[in-house]
């Protein structure tokens, strides 16, 4: 916006303070909303060097199973106990689905052997595919 300056002098500067306060709204609210955005619940994944991307998973409709620091496992955000995730997963796939897959989210400080035995309830339920899924190592 042209301003004069005394004796006739147009200035031509431009007010930046309206921008940079849009700005900082936008960046207060992409902060607040993007951890609300996040499905199922938070684990600190291993790291994979060659880990392929799983974009069937954030999918409204894929089957993802966390096991977290204390070994406990969640169906998305729901905790459920061994048996619940067994009856859960039979209740599933019963309809016939021939798309039987999951992903499994495992804590990286979850012991090796718990991680196998969600694999067998999953494979006992009819599960065929089972994703494992690690963040991806950029180095």
């Amino acid at each position: 916006m042209a301003r004069r300056r005394g004796k006739g002098k147009i200035s031509a500067e431009i007010n930046v303070t309206p921008m940079a306060d849009i700005m900082l709204v936008l960046l207060i609210i992409f902060m607040i909303a993007t951890p609300l955005m996040q499905t199922g619940i938070t684990v600190n994944l291993p790291n994979a060097k060659y880990a392929l991307e799983a974009k069937d998973s954030t999918k409204e409709d894929a089957v993802v199973i966390a096991v977290n620091r204390e070994a406990k496992i969640y169906w998305q955000k729901t905790q459920i106990s061994d048996a619940e995730l067994y009856d859960t997963l039979i209740r599933k796939y019963s309809s016939g689905e021939i798309n039987r897959e999951i992903y499994l989210k495992a804590d990286s400080a979850v012991g090796y052997g718990r991680v196998v035995d969600v694999v067998n309830i999953c494979r006992k339920a009819g599960v065929e595919r089972i994703g494992l899924m690690a963040e991806k190592d950029e180095n």
